[in-house]
């Protein structure tokens, strides 16, 4: 565990929605140990070791291993303040606030003057809507000295919205003392509330007025306006200011769940954010956010939910501004990619028929001129088929030569297989596959087939707001047949830029591009390396979408002249391929 790990977490920057309770620069705190507690108390070796264990398993977010280390950790170092705040931390990310709650009271009569231990307990009492101690924790903590301003303006932050939580409107702006100059929304919209709880609707009005300047969020633009309509019109008793304001409690429980997002706590967060959504608060963004946390638990349903409503709450927004939303409207490229998203997620099952044809086959010695026909059906599972991203699939497919210059095609060349392929990474496009060959023709065989896959690519995918776009593939596999020991390295590589035919259809696009393909076939009779490069263009025609949904199938036509760049003659001619994804 290196030694910066202890102060990773730093207190983030406090924006809209309100920054109550500050989950995220609070939660920071759990991570981080005074200057005092480094000095005096190292951590002993065991300790260490086993503390580097609970930070690596926290990062995988394997929280049972977390605790079961840390709490092997203290059993070396009871006394360490470090361990107890990282026993502390575990119990919160994995939502035991009863058992964290009790922790941080043990603490804090063993810590009466530790800061963090402070702050820590502040944001367990917020969480347990105990406004009044949270204020009296967060104050306690500001006279920490080891703070950096941006930690002590959090701390601010978080002692006003208790304070105003508490109904200490007076507190709440003494907490603000030091920031009421700044015009950061986040500050000016607390000074508002607290103002107006106050009955000063003059210094409401400055503060609501500089907070719809400086804001930059939708939902920040509309509580502004809502406060400062209220402090215009004196004779109408203040109500929308009130912390048990739905509003209020909505806007809290949306930056709660920003917090857990930037302490990476997608379950907490998604809670939260459906609690606020329960109030009738949240826009289109906040419900993109929560369907993206969703997305990454493998809650596919509740993901796909969320995108929907997201759409549906975009365009409900700008139907009220007249479509004239400016910047806080849906942009029409991240429109399509919660499209996308939501296509992704529903897909449990495909198909694909293909066909190819080369003037001189990859494979078989001296075949040249071949067309071979293909077709698969897979199967993703519920549960495990798509989990943000990592995709396990079950397929049949069959084969066989259409054509063969050399006179061996149909019925004799088929082939069928059966197999499971499996994308373990979700960022990277990396995928292993094993099949069953089975032989059905007297020319095909019984064997397996065991390949790796890897493949990168830009633009490949419909662009809404563009007329053309830069587009790039490399492709790599390796495939050995277990029974013919027979190991087969193949690479694709091309670059080229995508038009949109949108005079014809604007789900249609031309790629013109140059390629570099070849193989290495350690059976190979001639040459084992074939290499081949040349101009090519590629067709596509996207289909099958919804209002909810991005295309989900693409009948694609490419056409290929490779020139040979080794003397394999498997590497040259024409090539060509008809796909359609279903």
């Amino acid at each position: 565990m290196k030694t910066e790990r202890i102060h990773r977490f730093t207190l983030r920057g406090a924006g809209w929605p309100i920054k109550w309770p500050i989950a995220a620069a609070v939660w920071a705190l759990c991570h981080g140990v005074s200057v005092a507690e480094q000095t005096a108390q190292p951590l002993q070796p065991d300790a260490y070791f086993r503390a580097d264990r609970a930070y690596h398993a926290i990062d995988a977010n394997k929280l049972d291993d977390a605790e079961a280390a840390t709490r092997a950790a203290l059993a070396v170092q009871p006394d360490s303040l470090q361990l107890n705040l990282l026993l502390l931390d575990v119990l919160t990310r994995k939502g035991r606030l009863d058992a964290a709650r009790t922790q941080a009271d043990a603490l804090v009569q063993k810590y009466p003057n530790e800061p963090r231990v402070y702050a820590q307990h502040g944001f367990l009492a917020q969480k347990a809507n105990d406004s009044a101690t949270a204020e009296q924790d967060f104050a306690h903590a500001t006279q920490g000295t080891d703070w950096t301003p941006q930690e002590q303006r959090n701390l601010h932050l978080a002692w006003s919205d208790s304070a105003y939580s508490a109904r200490h409107p007076q507190a709440a702006l003494d907490a603000l003392s030091g920031l009421q100059d700044q015009p950061d929304a986040g500050v000016q919209l607390r000074l508002a509330q607290s103002r107006l709880q106050l009955g000063d609707r003059d210094g409401a009005t400055r503060a609501a007025t500089l907070a719809e300047e400086h804001a930059t969020d939708p939902a920040q633009k509309r509580y502004a306006k809502a406060l400062l309509a209220e402090a215009m019109a004196p004779q109408v008793q203040s109500v929308a200011t009130s912390p048990d304001d739905p509003r209020v409690i909505g806007q809290r429980e949306l930056n709660e769940a920003y917090g857990h997002l930037r302490a990476r706590d997608d379950r907490a967060a998604l809670a939260a954010f459906q609690r606020g959504f329960a109030t009738g608060q949240g826009n289109w963004s906040h419900y993109a956010d929560a369907a993206y946390a969703a997305k990454r638990l493998g809650d596919n349903s509740t993901a796909i939910t969320l995108f929907r409503k997201s759409l549906d709450v975009a365009d409900a927004d700008a139907k009220s501004d007249g479509g004239s939303n400016g910047n806080d409207s849906l942009p029409a490229d991240r429109r399509f990619g919660y499209r996308r998203e939501v296509e992704q997620m529903q897909r449990t099952w495909g198909m694909v028929l293909s066909g190819a044809y080369q003037t001189s086959a990859f494979g078989v010695p001296n075949t040249v001129s071949v067309f071979q026909g293909g077709a698969e059906v897979y199967w993703q599972p519920p549960g495990i088929g798509y989990r943000d991203g990592s995709i396990f699939q079950l397929f049949v497919r069959g084969y066989d030569n259409l054509y063969d210059g050399n006179g061996i095609a149909g019925l004799p060349t088929a082939q069928g297989s059966v197999g499971a392929r499996y994308k373990p990474v979700k960022d990277l496009n990396l995928v292993f596959t094993a099949e069953r060959l089975i032989r059905i023709g007297t020319q095909s065989v019984n064997d397996t087939l065991l390949r790796i896959g890897f493949s990168t690519d830009q633009g490949i995918d419909l662009q809404v707001t563009k007329p053309r776009w830069q587009t790039w593939q490399a492709y790599g596999e390796g495939a050995y047949f277990l029974n013919q020991g027979r190991m087969i390295i193949s690479t694709e590589a091309r670059y080229g830029h995508t038009w949109l035919l949108d005079s014809i259809s604007d789900h249609l696009t031309v790629y013109p591009h140059v390629v570099l393909a070849g193989d290495h076939d350690n059976k190979a009779t001639d040459r084992q390396l074939a290499l081949g490069a040349g101009p090519g263009i590629n067709f596509r025609y996207w289909f099958r979408e919804s209002q909810y949904r991005a295309p989900a199938s693409w009948l694609d036509l490419t056409v290929q002249y490779r020139l040979p760049l080794t003397h394999a003659d498997r590497a040259k001619g024409v090539v060509a391929r008809a796909i359609l994804w279903f």
